[in-house]
């Protein structure tokens, strides 16, 4: 394959996964090529999706983030301008069993997306072509570019590049066979976590609106209507602890619920209302443990690349600041 230089908007480039780093790739590049985004759930954020159920609604994965880059801070700016995102200023405690609960300081802003933690990528995916409910199973080489397949092995269209933007085993599973870079794709290391998602019948009176949990299989646990711009919702994500997922990851999903919710109803004691639903979503690739440490990476004579959080950390700027240098690059 010829090196790829993007001259005008004929070139046309394939991103896997509507995450924040597949989002903010396709944006950066969206006025110079002709770009489409694939993604296999039903809506976008990746680990920052949201669950609903009736007036329900659960960020399960993605609890808040922060800004420390010029770049991101940059963002978080205009989307504050566009109310989309806010700082967060909750009352959260630790809890530990023997130890009476105290109250925890956060010494750098915190912010959440409103109404929901995805509204923050799907603002940025405004004017984007994503195609989503749409998993892309193998990628073939046909002449100078790229087919991309689906489950039954119907092609997606032909692209001059390609850009897997998902977690770095799943993007080793799809370039492996024509990726220089691939086995770079193998150092990240991952924890999982179980999302466990309460609704109740009546609000919760707590004198907490998140808590860090010690000595529990949770890890935390949060209140949905403590972040701003929430409905009326009388929801809690709990989230177990990293360690206690990566010993229970086998278990059955009937076993690991069973296990927070007694864990989480511990913690609320009498303060827990009728429950209404029971929600649990494992999470297999929830935390990054080791990163690549390097921005993106790219075989740009075969016209492939990945970007994602994993490169540089387990935060949800790493993933924007993937997404955002893999851009420039391709940019020139």
């Amino acid at each position: 394959m010829l090196l790829l230089e993007i001259s005008d908007f004929s070139m046309k480039i394939a991103v896997i996964g509507a995450g924040i780093a597949g989002i903010t790739f396709a944006r950066q590049l969206a006025e110079k090529a002709n770009v489409t985004v694939f993604e296999k759930s039903r809506g976008y954020g990746g680990r920052m999706s949201v669950r609903r159920n009736g007036r329900l609604q659960f960020d399960h994965g993605a609890q808040f983030f922060t800004a420390r880059s010029l770049q991101f801070r940059q963002l978080i700016e205009e989307l504050a301008r566009q109310d989309i995102v806010v700082q967060w200023h909750p009352k959260i405690i630790t809890i530990q069993p023997g130890k009476k609960p105290f109250r925890r300081e956060w010494f750098e802003p915190h912010y959440v997306a409103k109404p929901s933690m995805n509204a923050l990528v799907k603002f940025m995916a405004t004017q984007l072509d994503v195609r989503l409910q749409t998993p892309v199973i193998e990628i073939a080489q046909q002449g100078s570019g790229w087919l991309l397949k689906d489950v039954n092995g119907k092609g997606l269209g032909n692209y001059d590049f390609v850009v897997c933007a998902q977690p770095a085993p799943q993007c080793y599973e799809l370039l492996k066979d024509h990726f220089a870079e691939a086995t770079r794709l193998l150092k990240p290391n991952y924890s999982p976590c179980f999302a466990l998602m309460l609704g109740f019948s009546k609000p919760l009176h707590l004198n907490f609106d998140a808590a860090v949990v010690r000595e529990s299989p949770l890890g935390w646990l949060g209140l949905s209507t403590s972040r701003p711009g929430r409905i009326d919702s009388n929801a809690i994500v709990a989230h177990s602890n990293n360690e206690w997922a990566k010993e229970s990851f086998e278990q059955s999903l009937e076993w690991v619920q069973k296990e927070l919710l007694n864990a989480t109803q511990e913690v609320l004691g009498e303060h827990a209302a009728k429950l209404v639903h029971v929600g649990l979503h494992r999470w297999r690739y929830a935390r990054v443990e080791q990163a690549s440490e390097i921005e993106f990476l790219i075989d740009q004579e075969k016209g492939l690349a990945a970007c994602g959080d994993w490169c540089l950390g387990n935060r949800v700027e790493d993933a924007f600041l993937s997404g955002l240098a893999l851009g420039k690059q391709l940019e020139g």
